[in-house]
């Protein structure tokens, strides 16, 4: 099994298979089980718009559910946006899992080959997700029998077993229209909770489904290059914008821009710069749907615009854009940040739309691509690691170890160390925009990013050959893209390793300043777990002033917090290869 659920009792599994989804009982008015449906996998875009009988019953269906019900919705990611908002007045959004496709699915030229589902996770309860603590087993580079992960010198305070399960599953997968086991299995052990008895999985394979159709939107507004006048674009030059993105985007000429992308702020209360990034949802997203039709409207046909947020913002974006643009692609980028909860975030939404029919996607055209393009559009295979040593083995061995990208993206990490970032909380990996860039632009091609931040859009389009328009409110901001666009031009590399520490933090867990280590911290923290299994039990700080052989001060200067002193006290240790002795036990 490739999961490990704590103290989990698991749930009886009922699974049947159906064809009309009136078939599914009435659920009594005291049922606390889990419910699966999982929908057939051709529903796309315009199915969800001819699915009034089917959400209708899904209502019903909901409504009659217990306080304490579970339900999981299994179906593809528009599918999923379009059913959310039919029942989110009695069912509370808890989780959305891209869920691994066994294959994936190629439809089409003008679009990534598919390789996830959605699987809505919804309660009738209010409050936060209830589940059993579950671990995803380690995977082992098959190159150099490592974990695919590079652990360095923390491996003393991970789980012997594994890591916390994310919003992101790949280690189990599901083929479209059959059913899985695996999934089934999660399920009942990640639930498997005093309040759950039963899981009932129902596949259902053809009441709800009807013909796929994946370039139509909800509200059919089409553009084509008849019925849109052209405009020319060869005397746009690259441009930094300093101000407001809807007061700027209203300036410009309709029909001018190849690619555009936004990565607004998520009105989750980051520390951004001159923003107010607590809004009122329904002002916020007011304001969103603005600049949304902004970017539709200067947006060439044919081209893209990829908006990325979290994917409970997504489904409301996607509400909007499928008003004024037409589906294309539902990215999936596994970018995991801070683990802040039992179920660790790492899933983030990149959704395409194109004006009218899609062009062919430019990187499938990979002849007229540069060496630096086609590297970008290569995604690297699921099980090998990146530790530098390996990949030059890899290489030498002539070991294949890439592939064509999909719409599920993981092998692109955000920055973590200081020395990489520039002053801002939320900086995105550069790797990230230049794929982006390569799937959906060819040279000389106009990218056009709103919220350009510190510019690392419009950098990474220059540096590939594009010409950019970054727009950006803040002057510090702004004044930072400038001087790194300067660096460029003068040779140097505005991503390269610098000796700053950024002020801008995405978190308020203060940071430590570049200390000289009298003692190492794994050897504090080692040691404290020593004198947890001494005293049975989690010390605290005064337990460790007491029977620690080191200052407190090195406790109290060395770690941003309590927590990080007992990482260690908390969990097992692991081991890094197969071969290697796990001396480490829990206390």
């Amino acid at each position: 099994m490739a999961h490990q659920s704590e103290n989990a009792k698991k749930l009886n599994i009922v699974v049947k298979r159906i064809k009309d989804f009136r078939e599914i009982p009435e659920p009594s008015i005291d049922d606390s089980d889990v419910w699966l449906l999982a929908l057939p996998f051709g529903r796309h875009v315009s199915d969800a718009e001819k699915s009034d009988e089917w959400f209708k019953c899904l209502y019903e269906f909901a409504s009659k559910l217990g306080p304490n019900s579970l339900l999981a919705i299994l179906t593809t990611a528009e599918d999923a946006a379009a059913t959310w908002p039919k029942i989110s007045k009695i069912m509370r959004f808890q989780l959305w899992i891209a869920l691994k496709l066994d294959t994936p699915i190629s439809s089409s030229d003008q679009c990534l080959p598919q390789h996830h589902a959605s699987l809505l996770i919804l309660s009738k309860y209010r409050s936060s997700l209830k589940h059993a603590k579950t671990r995803i087993a380690y995977t082992y580079c098959p190159a150099c029998e490592k974990t695919t992960k590079d652990y360095g010198g923390k491996k003393h305070v991970y789980h012997e077993y594994g890591t916390l399960m994310s919003d992101i599953w790949r280690d189990i997968s599901w083929s479209p229209d059959h059913e899985s086991k695996e999934v089934e299995d999660r399920l009942a052990d990640l639930f498997g909770i005093d309040q759950h008895r039963n899981l009932n999985v129902y596949y259902i394979f053809d009441d709800c489904r009807l013909q796929p159709d994946r370039g139509s939107s909800l509200l059919v507004k089409k553009a084509s290059d008849d019925m849109i006048k052209r405009r020319t674009d060869k005397h746009q030059k690259s441009c930094l914008i300093k101000g407001d993105c809807i007061e700027a985007l209203r300036k410009m000429p309709e029909n001018t821009v190849d690619f555009c992308f936004a990565d607004p702020p998520y009105n989750i209360d980051k520390r951004y710069d001159h923003y107010d990034d607590s809004l009122d949802i329904i002002e916020y997203f007011n304001w969103c749907d603005r600049w949304i039709s902004e970017l539709a409207r200067v947006l060439k046909p044919g081209r893209t615009c990829a908006v990325l947020n979290i994917p409970q913002w997504s489904i409301r974006h996607f509400k909007h854009l499928c008003n004024v643009l037409d589906f294309q692609n539902w990215i999936v980028w596994e970018g995991l940040s801070l683990p802040v909860r039992m179920i660790m975030p790492a899933h983030y939404s990149i959704i395409c739309f194109t004006k009218g029919r899609a062009r062919k996607l430019p990187y499938a055209e990979l002849k007229r691509k540069t060496d630096f393009d086609k590297q970008a559009v290569y995604t690297l295979k699921e099980g090998f690691c990146l530790r530098p040593n390996c990949i030059d083995r890899r290489i030498t061995r002539n070991i294949s170890d890439r592939q064509l990208v999909t719409d599920m993206w993981w092998d692109i990490h955000r920055l973590k160390h200081n020395c990489h970032r520039a002053d801002h909380p939320c900086q995105l990996p550069p790797a990230l925009m230049r794929r982006l860039i390569s799937i959906f632009t060819q040279p000389d091609e106009i990218v056009l990013d709103p919220f350009n931040g510190v510019g690392t859009t419009s950098l990474c389009a220059d540096g590939m050959g594009r010409r950019y328009i970054g727009i950006e409110l803040s002057d510090q901001y702004n004044n930072i893209a400038l001087s790194r666009h300067k660096m460029l031009e003068q040779g140097k590399d505005p991503f390269a390793k610098n000796g700053d520490i950024p002020k801008a933090k995405n978190s308020r867990v203060k940071r430590i300043g570049n200390y000289s280590y009298e003692v190492p911290k794994k050897a504090l923290q080692l040691e404290v777990r020593e004198i947890a299994r001494k005293l049975g039990r989690l010390p605290n700080r005064d337990d460790v002033e007491k029977n620690s052989k080191y200052p407190i001060r090195y406790f109290d200067d060395y770690f941003v917090s309590w927590a990080e002193v007992c990482a260690a006290a908390r969990t097992t240790g692991m081991k890094e290869s197969k071969s290697e002795d796990n001396q480490l036990s829990l206390f």
